[in-house]
């Protein structure tokens, strides 16, 4: 570390004369800084000095050691909104406490054999939307949300109920990247009444549990688990996990839907080919792993390259580091750039195109795949998402003609705090087959 350089020296993305915090959004252009200045820069974010880390040395560097990390610093809105045992806000043995606490419900072994209940929720959704308009995005994530609180955390879920939770986490995700103005934003009426409701809700559901209700789902085993290890039932803890079974991967499945349809429908040909292979789609089939689907699985992973719904990790150095020569001290904050790798065309070619055939017979390095992030730290989400993806588009393609209204472009980037979102007009219409049977 003696011959590591200074954070000082750092080279300084002013110094190009790139766009950067010019707009709302704060968007700079971190591929062209990547190009000239490395894989490490420094730059000025919100008034203060930022360290930027991009490319496969920085996702190497950043998920070997999570322990170098200062979670409880870096997503202090995670904890000021969720309590002080929310998972991404923990650090080294308390996060990995957690971790084994929350595994029940959420590891592929306890959400796998819920295909055949969040297929049924999901095809019954569809159902109920078809030959009307709709947000494309609002009716994803309304789906999703049903379809968890009938699998993964069943409970009573009317309308009004499950709109406070979607206008909840919706809110409070984007509240998340604002800073300083954080703290106005979540005080607004609105805001302040759907958390009431929310917490009120989980707060009556973990209570029951405690009392005795028996229900059979992933929430009642982390429970059991719990009890069986010895470890403490808090209802202060149960509540913000309660939270995350039902609300955990919605926001981002829905991105990824809503983005990845628009760029299929604008692709034909491989569109009718993937439509030919769900033909045969059934949640039987899903059950066996996605063999049967090779055309959906390549899809699925290119839709999760091109818009990554956090293309940006916020973090803060929890111990001294070195990274490219350069000393970053304890407090750094970093914006660790974990999906530039997407958009490289020296492991992507052409990365801006949307190319599902690029999957076919290839494996690409984890290090270039940062949608969910990496190491310990990885989204807990990321298995609901990646068995809500398949079923949506399965029972989507099998059953329906998807048709778009005015197409929004639907902008790629690897910004903090800039989700891949358009508000897509869309219908459902039943094929022909599907309106017989």
């Amino acid at each position: 570390m003696s011959d590591a350089l200074p954070i000082d020296a750092l080279p300084r993305y002013e110094d190009l004369g790139l766009p950067g915090a010019q707009t709302e959004l704060e968007q700079f252009d971190h591929l062209a800084a990547y190009r000239k200045l490395g894989p490490i820069y420094q730059l000025t974010f919100r008034g203060e000095r930022w360290v930027a880390m991009g490319g496969l040395e920085a996702n190497d560097a950043a998920w070997r050691n999570p322990d170098q990390w200062d979670y409880h610093e870096s997503q202090t809105p995670f904890r000021e909104t969720m309590g002080p045992t929310h998972v991404t806000q923990l650090d080294g043995p308390q996060h990995r406490r957690k971790r084994v606490n929350l595994k029940p419900g959420f590891a592929m072994s306890a959400i796998f054999g819920l295909i055949p209940e969040i297929d049924q929720s999901v095809a019954s959704d569809l159902r109920l939307a078809a030959e009307r308009p709709l947000n494309l995005h609002d009716f994803f994530m309304t789906a999703l949300t049903r379809a968890n609180s009938r699998s993964v955390l069943k409970c009573d879920f009317d309308d009004v109920t499950a709109g406070a939770f979607i206008r909840f986490e919706e809110h409070f995700i984007r509240g998340t990247s604002m800073g300083d103005a954080r703290a106005a934003y979540y005080a607004e009426p609105a805001f302040v009444r759907d958390r009431e409701t929310v917490f009120a809700f989980l707060g009556d559901l973990v209570d029951r549990r405690l009392a005795g209700e028996a229900v059979e789902d992933n929430f009642q085993r982390m429970i059991d688990g719990r009890r069986e290890r010895g470890e403490p039932v808090e209802r202060s803890e149960l509540i913000p996990e309660a939270y995350l079974l039902l609300m955990a991967g919605t926001g981002n499945t829905a991105k990824l839907l809503n983005s990845g349809l628009q760029y299929l429908t604008q692709a034909p040909e491989w569109l009718a080919k993937l439509q030919a292979e769900l033909a045969a789609y059934a949640p039987q089939k899903l059950l066996e792993g996605m063999a049967s689907f090779p055309l959906l699985k390549v899809t699925l992973l290119e839709i999760e390259r091109l818009f990554p719904a956090a293309p940006v990790m916020a973090r803060c150095v929890g111990e001294d580091l070195v990274f490219g020569g350069y000393r970053l001290p304890k407090g750094t904050k970093v914006l660790h750039l974990q999906t530039l790798p997407h958009f490289l065309e020296e492991i992507y070619e052409d990365p801006y195109r949307f190319a599902p055939e690029r999957w076919i017979g290839r494996e690409y390095s984890k290090k270039s795949q940062g949608t969910f992030g990496g190491s310990t730290h990885l989204c807990l989400g990321i298995n609901l998402v990646r068995l809500q993806m398949p079923i949506v588009i399965g029972n989507l393609l099998r059953d329906y003609d998807l048709t778009l209204g005015d197409r929004p472009r639907i902008s790629v980037n690897v910004n903090y705090g800039v989700p891949q979102l358009a508000d897509l007009e869309a219908t459902f219409r039943p094929k022909a087959s599907c309106a017989a049977a």
